[in-house]
């Protein structure tokens, strides 16, 4: 039993290192994606405010003979942002998302929704309150509708989907740690209600659905004990189509079984059933009649091939035809008596060969050996004497 127990707790020393080693590298493999997607933004950066500077030094020193800015890559985008300069890193690290999301409970419980108003603490919109449009969980970022916009210049293999303008102003996320949650909290000394920011928010209260895996907990604020409610999600407006089905033509009892008919059309029996299958007993007519057909057409391709002969086929066939007509051989006296011939004449040279004149008869065991003569007998010597 012990010697079990260590075999046990050795598999399950190196499950547990292997899959250390694994996070180890999966986590050096996202750190190194972010800061490539870090540096790369960066560098457009410092492009784009070189770029900048030279026009500036440009039109300083060359007045109206300094080159036009607004042409190319910029014609009607002059001033907007590269679209790689809007499109965030791929994932950041646990520690970075962690260190964003620390004042709304961390980045595996964080106490953020779509709908959640918000006030932003960083930016152009400094002080002005949105609502969460969306949440981006491998970054930390939120983007915050109608806030912290930007001119972003638009790919030309995109322009179609914005009426063909070479730029458009949208939003651009910005980290957890530059917003703070606003709710409408109740003065219990005044009885007015009024706006508050949320500094810090924690979890409480977690649940955790056995069948989907999903979690559940409530937001609370630390200190008040005051609960958040999550924002009601609102549905969506789908637009109807005129290919749609509507709920009441789904829902609208068409077909009523009767004793006079079948429950179901013929061809759905052979839906069920296993129209092809190798199994079936039953069949149509028209399937069975159309086996036969083909079994018979491969027995006349047969006989066709077989009547189709050369002329050496036909001379063996022929020879096979006479040889089952004679039958079988059989010996006759004169075969019989020149084997009878060869026989002998291998026997003597046989003989002649050994040194034998001829072959003695074998002696049975039922034969007497032969009587003993006086002159077969040698008499016995006299005893010595003393």
């Amino acid at each position: 039993m012990q010697k079990i127990l260590r075999r046990v707790a050795t598999a399950e020393r190196v499950a547990a290192k292997r899959q250390k080693a694994k996070d180890f590298t999966r986590y050096k493999r996202i750190k190194k994606e972010a800061a490539t997607q870090t540096k790369q933004q960066l560098s457009l950066a410092r492009d784009e405010v070189e770029e900048g500077k030279q026009a500036i030094r440009d039109d300083w020193a060359m007045g109206a003979l300094s080159p036009r800015t607004d042409v190319g890559k910029f014609h009607d985008a002059y001033g907007a942002i590269g679209e790689g300069r809007s499109s965030g890193a791929v994932r950041f690290p646990l520690a970075v998302r962690n260190a964003r999301c620390q004042w709304a409970g961390g980045a595996y419980y964080l106490n953020l929704a779509v709908g959640d108003r918000v006030v932003l603490l960083d930016g152009p919109d400094k002080g002005r309150i949105g609502k969460i449009s969306e949440i981006n969980h491998d970054t930390g970022e939120v983007t915050v509708l109608d806030l912290n916009k930007s001119n972003i210049r638009v790919a030309e293999i995109l322009r179609k989907e914005v009426n063909g303008m070479r730029a458009a102003n949208i939003e651009l996320p910005l980290p957890i740690s530059a917003v703070r949650l606003v709710h409408p909290i109740t003065d219990p000394a005044t009885g007015k209600t009024r706006d508050v920011i949320i500094n810090q928010l924690v979890h409480s209260g977690l649940v955790t659905d056995r069948v989907t895996g999903k979690r559940r907990w409530q937001r609370v604020v630390p200190g008040l004990n005051i609960s958040i409610p999550w924002p009601v999600k609102e549905e969506p407006n789908l637009p109807a189509h005129k290919a749609d089905t509507a709920r009441i033509d789904v829902e609208e009892r068409t077909f009523v079984p009767t004793l006079l008919r079948p429950p179901m059309p013929e061809a759905v029996i052979d839906e069920l059933r296993g129209k092809y299958s190798r199994f079936r007993t039953r069949h149509e007519p028209e399937y069975i009649a159309r086996l036969e057909a083909e079994e018979q057409a491969k027995k006349d391709r047969a006989k066709l091939i077989e009547s189709m002969r050369t002329p050496l086929q036909e001379f063996h066939r022929a020879e096979r035809e006479k040889k089952k007509k004679k039958g079988k051989p059989r010996l006759t006296l004169e075969m019989l008596e020149k084997i009878g011939e060869v026989i002998a004449k291998n026997r003597e040279r046989t003989l002649n060969a050994a040194g034998v004149s001829d072959v003695l008869p074998s002696r049975t065991s039922t034969e007497a050996p032969p009587p003993l003569t006086s002159s077969t007998v040698e008499p016995s010597p006299p005893p010595a004497s003393a």
